[in-house]
């Protein structure tokens, strides 16, 4: 008798393919900063407004998310999950051939504003698809798709832009995610959810014989259903509650860590005089260990549970955050508490997937796992808009510092009410 709970090798080449489509999302968004300084001197304009550029994509992402969920839900989960990445790369292509700031800025809305909505979407699709005793580590692998992406971004600007220029950053990292394209073919659906919709694909099957037209209509009027109901039930009762709980917690450290990611470069150059090369591969480095962080939080996750795992990660990421800032002008000890933080702080999303996927039922499940990633990318938005004025009035390290004092003790809060049932 075949062990549910076992893993296959298909299990592992959707751990791997979810890996790395989150990976080259990641590394098309942060490529986008490693290369601001290059980018800022050709079309002349400044920090403040590569925050906007950044923080108009997010927003982009959360409108995208909102319809994606429910399409999702609808037609399927592996439809969305190919299509989504066909969106990234064209628009990581098309940011390398950008002839004006127009251009750009169109560009890299297409490129963020699909990125984004990978996240939700490999999630639930891994969650439906891999046994429930290998989920925590396993959820841990596909998430670190993003340190790793962030990483592959700095080594591709350290190695290409002095010899090929900036553009050539953008058409190298199309590479991978066109053969990524093609491997993710052979993805299949979730079984969870081809149970979902065995009734509504045998209407699908009886409309289309009579006629096209009546088909199309019929899939019209039931996205437009599906999207009303849907919500309905994800914004009601339980599941708002769990939504509220899930945004709550994920934006009380998103502060703090998406300043000490994309825009480390900017404020570490300001703190201790560095040129980009070297904090790009702090950051680099950084995010490496931070690779190994979000497998370490997933399997310690699946074993002891969410809420024991926040209670040990969260305190040590405030304790590491006030050591960076205590110890922010030297050198060496700053980077022991930055490459610590790398483990903990960022490790924290090992889990985070699995929060927004398994608090909700199947047949909601991606519009819910979508929303609350938008509200995630909302509190990214928000960062990004308002970055240069925090450099100039607030400064980066006390930003980080409030944020982690105040704020961890809420995300440790509310994943306690997440996970007490």
């Amino acid at each position: 008798m075949k062990d549910p709970q076992r893993l296959t090798r298909y299990h592992l080449f959707l751990t791997l393919v979810t890996f790395l489509g989150w990976a080259i999302s990641a590394m098309d968004a942060s490529l986008f900063f490693f290369i601001g300084p290059s980018i800022m001197e050709r079309f002349d304009f400044d920090l403040q407004t590569l925050g906007y550029i950044s923080g108009a994509g997010f927003l982009l992402a959360i409108i995208f998310s909102f319809v994606v969920g429910p399409i999702m839900d609808y037609l399927g989960r592996k439809i969305v999950f190919q299509w989504i990445l066909v969106l990234v790369t064209l628009g990581t292509f098309s940011s390398g051939v950008a002839w004006n700031f127009t251009s750009l800025v169109i560009y890299r809305l297409i490129a963020t504003g699909s990125a984004f909505a990978e996240y939700a979407v490999g999630a639930t699709i891994l969650v439906e698809s891999v046994p429930k005793r290998h989920r925590g580590w396993i959820i841990g692998i596909m998430a670190a798709g993003w340190p790793a992406g962030t990483a592959f971004a700095g080594i591709i600007t350290q190695y290409s832009i002095p010899v090929l220029g900036w553009r050539s950053a953008f058409f190298i990292a199309t590479i991978p995610a066109f053969i990524i394209i093609v491997i993710r073919l052979f993805v299949e659906e979730a079984d969870e959810f081809k149970e979902e919709s065995i009734a509504r694909n045998n209407r699908f099957i009886s409309l289309n014989e009579k006629s096209f037209y009546k088909f199309f209509l019929y899939i019209i009027g039931e996205l437009k259903n599906k999207f009303i109901s849907i919500y309905r039930e994800v914004l009601s009762g339980r599941n708002l509650y769990n939504t509220v709980l899930v945004s709550t917690y994920i934006n009380s450290f998103v502060v703090s860590y998406s300043l000490l990611i994309w825009f480390a470069p900017y404020w570490m150059r300001d703190a201790f005089g560095f040129n980009l090369f070297e904090t790009t591969n702090i950051v680099v480095l950084g995010s490496l260990v931070s690779v190994i962080g979000f497998i370490s939080c997933g399997w310690i996750g699946g074993h002891f549970g969410i809420f024991k795992t926040n209670l040990i990660f969260l305190p040590i990421s405030v304790l590491l955050i006030i050591w960076m800032n205590h110890f922010d002008n030297t050198l060496h000890l700053f980077l022991v508490g930055y490459f610590l933080w790398s483990f903990f702080g960022s490790g924290l999303w090992g889990i985070i997937p699995r929060l927004f996927t398994e608090k909700f039922h199947t047949s909601i499940r991606g519009a819910a796992a979508s929303l609350n990633s938008a509200s995630c990318w909302l509190g990214w938005a928000i960062i990004c808009i308002f970055s240069s004025y925090i450099l100039e009035n607030i400064g980066y390290s006390k930003v980080i510092l409030i944020s982690s004092i105040a704020l961890f003790p809420v995300a440790l809060i509310a994943s306690w009410f997440l996970t007490k049932d």
